[in-house]
């Protein structure tokens, strides 16, 4: 303990290690800048990540509408109401995404998982009803 103690009292004296407060606070500023740009990159990238799974998804379910049109009976309005399913989630998935888009700070971590789990809750959607209907000629 005593040999911190005398450490500390040489480091203060020593100009070679003198730190002032606007040092240690123009470090900190400069810091917590750098970390607010890193999360907004991480921000930005997220929601063109999310923006591009939608666009896709939208391709996906146009082709699901389009093998729905040549199915006939049963098989053609269970596929109707899985699409109508999945432009519902959607949809939600789209607000979601526009309010995680005007959040900042903590809000957007919470957001960003909610809309992680929504993409999850789509994909599996889609992917269920794709795997279902590939296979029937009705």
């Amino acid at each position: 303990m005593k040999s911190i103690l005398c450490l500390l009292i040489v480091l203060s004296f020593s100009s070679a290690y003198a730190t002032t407060a606007a040092d240690v606070s123009a470090k900190t500023k400069e810091a917590a800048s750098s970390a607010a740009d890193y999360s907004i990159e991480q921000k930005e990238a997220f929601q063109k990540d999310m923006d591009a799974k939608l666009d896709a998804m939208k391709v996906e379910i146009a082709d699901l509408k389009d093998q729905a049109s040549k199915k006939t009976g049963e098989a053609k309005s269970k596929m109707k109401e899985q699409i109508a399913a999945l432009e519902k989630k959607q949809s939600e998935m789209k607000k979601d995404l526009a309010k995680l888009k005007k959040s900042s700070g903590a809000a957007w971590t919470q957001m960003k998982s909610g809309v992680s789990k929504a993409w999850d809750s789509i994909s599996d959607s889609y992917s269920k009803a794709k795997s279902e209907f590939s296979d029937k000629k009705e």
